[in-house]
């Protein structure tokens, strides 16, 4: 709600009397017993020993106007967290998850397979070297570096409390990056008409144009803050939870080459195949290396390294030489920040070759 002062909070609860209406209640996340029996089937094709929590909530969102419900949205999401240690006692972070239940994507994850064959890679690996390299990232690992890199930079400040403005113009990655927010895209984690500030979103946000800085996500507060419009892109992990700026789903534009041609021109180099733990701090950011494999001559060699951690600074991607031809939407939608964690934080992102990425054990 929006006070006569333009002040702005959230509620829990019956409302007043006086408006008169019935708050709906959330459907059920997803049936328990199809849950376990669908998780049961996706880790009996994984080797080694797991440990795994599956969570899912439902929530309704209402938005008020003048005394009488406007706008009403149920949402739900769900995640997979924990961990597996192969055979070789290689501990590998696991990490799922999106809008829904997820009952399908658990589902295609197990007659797909491709988790259980990282996982024999995994095991069969050697520990990261320490250095700087050439590097393809793959869709999956490209996508945190984008989330971590310009994602969060993007963000303006909780609340308004820090003017951000000076990062406008700023170049965060190489000429051939554009880059997007919307709530509403098609194959999205996150998926919103309004925001947790009660502001409806106005379509997509352009963040990135040729490698700058285009503009920021803001919400209600930050806005004012900084004397421009919200964005739309308020967002709360619980009704306890005070709205802050948030990405909602942040969409890298694809580029020309295949992963075949962006390995042949780089040569030697290693090839990303996935990161886990992506976290920025000021303006340096890390990721650790879940699966990593050698390129020889354009090729992929088939010996893996794992373990390590990416050790980059906040403007890695102006090292950035090539995208992929297609954006691929991330499984992991899970994101933290201020102490809140969001499960639909979505991310397209496509192949990156890099001419170079700092790695260290």
């Amino acid at each position: 709600m929006v006070g006569e002062d333009g002040a702005s909070f959230v509620f829990s609860g019956p409302p007043p009397a006086g408006w008169d209406f019935r708050l709906p209640e959330p459907g059920e996340p997803a049936d328990g017993g199809e849950a376990h029996r669908t998780l049961q089937k996706l880790v009996q094709s994984w080797s080694g020993r797991c440990r795994v929590q599956y969570l899912s909530k439902s929530s309704v969102h209402i938005v008020l106007c003048g005394g009488d419900p406007s706008l009403s949205a149920e949402s739900r999401v769900w995640a997979l967290l924990g961990n597996v240690v192969t055979p070789n006692g290689r501990v590998v972070p696991v990490g799922q998850s999106g809008r829904g239940s997820g009952i399908s994507e658990l589902e295609h994850e197990t007659a797909a397979g491709g988790f259980a064959r990282m996982l024999e890679c995994i095991n069969r690996s050697e520990p990261l070297p320490a250095g700087t390299t050439p590097a393809v990232l793959a869709p999956a690992a490209a996508a945190v570096l984008v989330h971590e890199a310009i994602g969060h930079f993007a963000e303006a400040a909780p609340n308004g409390r820090v003017n951000l403005n000076h990062r406008l113009g700023f170049r965060i990655a190489t000429e051939i990056f554009g880059l997007r927010d919307d709530s509403l895209a098609p194959g999205g984690a996150a998926h919103y008409v309004v925001d947790d500030d009660g502001v409806l979103t106005r379509g997509a946000t352009e963040l990135v144009r040729e490698g700058r800085m285009l503009q920021l996500l803001h919400s209600r507060e930050s806005a004012h803050a900084m004397g421009v419009e919200p964005t739309g892109n308020a967002r709360a992990a619980s009704i306890w939870d005070s709205p802050i700026p948030r990405m909602s789903n942040l969409l890298c534009e694809p580029g020309q080459a295949t992963e075949d041609e962006m390995l042949e021109r780089m040569g030697n180099g290693l090839y990303f195949h996935s990161f886990a733990y992506g976290y920025g701090f000021g303006f340096r950011l890390e990721a650790q290396v879940r699966l990593a494999e050698e390129v020889r001559s354009g090729r992929r060699t088939g010996r893996y390294y794992s373990g390590g951690l990416i050790d980059e600074d906040r403007v890695v991607l102006t090292r950035a030489a090539e995208l992929g031809c297609e954006a691929v939407h991330n499984s992991n939608a899970m994101c933290g920040k201020e102490g809140q964690l969001l499960y639909d934080v979505g991310t397209r992102a496509p192949a990156i070759r890099m001419n170079a990425l700092r790695t260290r054990p």
